[in-house]
């Protein structure tokens, strides 16, 4: 027994000294989760914890990289726009020849490819300014023009637990690549299939409980609605609550097909909330006792799926589909038949697949179509093709409600410059039309309306005013080339008799306001010595420089972040790894420590197994 019981102490300590060897060769104090459970788990989180805090530091470290990049490519931007300024002031007046104002055409043209490459910056095999368009360059050459191909999505990274940083700068934000979006409200009418989530604008409605009353029994019942997904739904709760009672409910959208109607088949009927709720007031259905419920306006936003008869309170875009639009952006000019468009989103294919260069989408209110150019330098308008197709989609650019202040991208209309417009009639006689105090187009065609045989409206295709003259006589129809008229965009003469109206050009075109459209026009104007484009244009420069100021500031507040989270992340890798080296890692000078003392006992149990083993019975005699 004495034998067994030292073999099996020798035999442990052999264990202890194998494992404390190992803990020496591996530096961890076990190799398996059995050997220390309650460690092993502290330890597996803590390399997890380890692991993640590398990935986060990996991502900043990225993300402040191509920030960085990103902020380089907006400092280069930056500098050529102050070159072009001091361009622009050296090319007002007379302080120049045209010849210096051709060399400084020539370094304008120079400043534009400069920011068409700074535009172009590639890093780590991603172009930095396409929103998430990243693998192709997101501005290209097009004739005089510059297209921008990119997005205006983030490309967002996890810098810490819970915390989204953007490491990029789509085109728009970084040059002002678009044109603002062209779009109005266009109202589209509350269906059974509009759902909750898309209503008070794209808002949605947080439904719960609700009372409803029928006095007729009466009958009061909660009913709970946070299971709707739709006006379906809710019509089918509510309706449904009252079924098989001697007083029933019909639920149905009403007279303005913008809310709800609730009517009982007798008597009155009142909705309440259920305590603090606002289920029914989110759903425009709160009511005192009354014959019916007539519910208020729920304001769905448009989606994809909204058909295009759902518009303007249901009456749709008319029955002119088939006349399509005209849409102008640049040199390309072209009537787009939208007769086969159902829906919103049959719309905006449509409308992508013209090659017009437009980037097209629903606003981000949710109330209209939103309609932008991506051409740099070009002119964009969107007007009818004989129809009310780009009114009634609320995408058209001329409106009788336009402001001439926005004529001629901004220069406004000389309106209250003392000069009239003159139209000679065809009976020879002419009106002198005094446009002082005008504000809006509407201002204008009355004015001109006011006048004896004179009938102006807004051209009925593309945009513009067009005038006619029902007097009878052997003269053309003329209106004098004065500043106003140009403005106006209604210089010229037409021969043909009373019924074919002088058709007025469009001098109301969108334009990009972006750092490339400042460029291009810089080169035509200094070119064309025009003090009053390079005045427009110096206006337009200082906005810009400060548009790209607050970019390069963004920039530097998200590099900010990154560096104070990445600080961060590395005290916290610190203390990570200190507490994962207690309970993994061994103390080599304690372990060594062990395996002295262990080699003691060892020692000692040796010998006295040795005394001990040669002890037999004469040891007893």
């Amino acid at each position: 027994m004495v034998a067994s019981r030292l073999n099996s102490n020798i035999q442990e300590q052999t264990r202890m000294l194998a494992q404390l060897q190992e803990q020496i060769s591996s530096g961890v104090q076990f190799q398996f989760a059995s050997e220390s459970p309650a460690a092993a788990i502290r330890t597996i989180t803590l390399q997890k914890t380890l692991e993640l805090q590398a990935q986060n530091q990996t991502n900043v470290q990225t993300s402040s990289s191509l920030l960085a990049a990103s902020d380089q490519g907006l400092a280069t931007v930056s500098d050529a726009l102050n070159q072009a300024k001091a361009l622009i002031v050296a090319g007002i007046g007379d302080s120049s020849t045209q010849a210096e104002r051709d060399a400084m055409a020539l370094e304008a043209s120079s400043l534009k490819t400069q920011v068409l490459n700074a535009a172009n910056t590639q890093f780590r095999g991603r172009f930095l300014f396409g929103g998430t368009q990243t693998e192709s360059p997101p501005f290209t050459s097009q004739d005089t023009f510059v297209r921008y191909n990119g997005d205006q999505f983030n490309i967002n990274s996890y810098a810490d637990n819970n915390l989204l940083i953007t490491n990029n700068l789509d085109g728009h934000s970084a040059l002002g690549a678009l044109t603002e979006p062209v779009g109005t409200d266009i109202d589209p009418v509350l269906t059974l299939d509009t759902r909750i989530s898309n209503l008070q604008g794209g808002q949605g409605a947080n439904l719960g409980d609700l009372t409803i009353t029928l006095d007729n029994t009466p009958e009061t019942v909660t009913v709970d609605l946070s299971s709707a997904k739709t006006i379906k739904d809710v019509q089918a709760i509510l309706e449904n609550a009252f079924a098989g009672q001697p007083t029933t409910l019909t639920v149905a959208i009403n007279a303005a097909q913008d809310g709800l109607e609730l009517t009982p088949s007798a008597g009155n009927i009142e909705v309440t909330e259920v305590g603090g709720g606002t289920t029914a007031a989110h759903l425009g259905i709160v009511s005192g006792p009354a014959a019916s419920v007539t519910g208020g306006d729920l304001d769905p936003a448009i989606t994809l799926g909204t058909n295009l008869a759902d518009l303007n309170g249901g009456t749709g875009i008319g029955a002119t589909a088939g006349n399509g639009l005209s849409i102008t952006n640049g040199y390309k000019t072209q009537v787009v038949d939208i007769s086969a468009a159902v829906t919103v989103e049959d719309l905006l294919n449509t409308l992508e697949l013209a090659d017009l260069d437009l980037d097209v989408g629903i606003n981000e209110s949710g109330t209209g179509l939103a309609i932008s150019s991506r051409l740099s330098g070009a002119g964009f308008s969107i007007g009818e093709n004989g129809g009310q197709n780009a009114t009634n989609l609320g995408i058209r650019t001329t409106l009788s409600s336009t402001l001439l202040a926005d004529f001629n991208f901004g220069q406004g209309v000389p309106v209250d410059d003392g000069i009239p417009l003159e139209i000679q009639r065809r009976d020879g006689t002419t009106s002198s039309i005094d446009l002082a105090g005008a504000r809006t187009v509407q201002d204008v065609l009355d004015a001109i309306n006011a006048e004896p045989n004179l009938t102006a409206t807004l051209n009925t295709v593309g945009n513009g005013i067009s005038i006619d003259d029902t007097s009878v006589g052997g003269d053309p129809l003329t209106i004098e080339n004065t500043p106003l008229a140009e403005a106006l965009g209604v210089v010229g003469t037409e021969a043909t008799g009373p019924g074919t109206p002088l058709v007025g050009s469009d001098t109301n075109q969108r334009e990009v306001q972006g750092s490339l459209t400042i460029l291009s026009k810089l080169e035509t104007a200094l070119l064309n010595g025009d003090d009053k484009e390079l005045q427009r244009l110096n206006e337009m420069l200082d906005e810009e420089l400060r548009r790209v100021n607050l970019a390069r500031g963004d920039v530097g507040s998200r590099l900010k972040v990154l560096d104070e989270v990445g600080n961060r992340l590395a005290d916290q890798e610190v203390q990570i790894r200190e507490t994962l080296s207690q309970e993994y890692e061994v103390d080599i000078a304690e372990v060594i420590t062990n395996i002295a003392q262990l080699q003691t006992y060892m020692q000692a149990s040796y010998q006295i197994s040795a005394s001990t083993l040669q002890l037999n019975l004469f040891s007893y005699i």
